[in-house]
């Protein structure tokens, strides 16, 4: 197997008017399906931002054909789209040539995707299946799978960098030698959002350990 990191333009994948109308806002897609088109993509969240500003560039974006559902917390939420029949077919053309989407997060600079792919040629199509399409992307990551590092495949960077200062300055150790606060503060983000990569996080390296034959986006 392989791990690929892509990052591709807006506009080669979806919501390229709301990333240009708020070029600060950071989306996170969680439980992406494999396979099943209806299903592909449809969850959002959004963190440490003007809520009222995401809801009018969603409902304006030409990508997005509803607005199903929305759930808000002190510091984030959490939108269901329906995707237009344009989109949802670029999305399931994408899936139907890697094995599955492990995370995708989008911001102005474009979509950032981590998909595991069976081998090089399934990597190829998909490659081949952008070109036609006319839309050109960076390669960030191409690497063969092993089982040391499976685990954190599912990770995003952010979720990964957390993981990992947090480890290192001690803040799982017993007593804690940092706290949540001045961790926050060494990554340059709220004590929010860092709670909310290390919670996610876990729970992603949880699921993987306790579930080593099923994927974490296909459950």
């Amino acid at each position: 197997m392989l791990l690929a990191t892509i990052r591709l333009d807006p506009e080669a994948l979806a919501l390229a008017a709301t990333l240009e109308r708020l070029p600060s806002l950071e989306i996170e897609v969680e439980q992406i399906a494999a396979h099943a088109t209806d299903w592909t993509m449809p969850c959002l969240w959004v963190a440490d931002a003007d809520f009222d500003d995401v809801d009018d560039a969603l409902a304006a974006d030409p990508s997005v054909e509803e607005i199903v559902e929305t759930l808000e917390f002190n510091d984030e939420k959490y939108y269901l789209v329906d995707w237009t029949d344009e989109i949802d077919e670029r999305i399931d053309a994408y899936v139907d040539h890697a094995g599955s989407v492990l995370t995708a997060a989008a911001t102005a600079a474009g979509w950032q995707l981590r998909l595991r792919f069976a081998g090089r040629d399934q990597f190829d199509a998909f490659r081949e299946t952008l070109v036609d399409r006319g839309y050109s992307f960076e390669l960030l990551e191409l690497s063969p799978i092993t089982d040391r590092r499976y685990p954190i495949s599912h990770l995003t960077s952010g979720q990964l960098e957390a993981l990992r200062t947090a480890r290192e300055r001690g803040y799982y150790e017993v007593p804690r030698e940092i706290t949540m606060r001045e961790l926050a503060a060494e990554l340059d983000t709220s004590h929010q959002n860092l709670s909310k990569l290390l919670r996610r996080a876990t729970k992603t390296l949880i699921d993987v350990s306790l579930y080593p034959t099923v994927a974490v986006d296909d459950r």
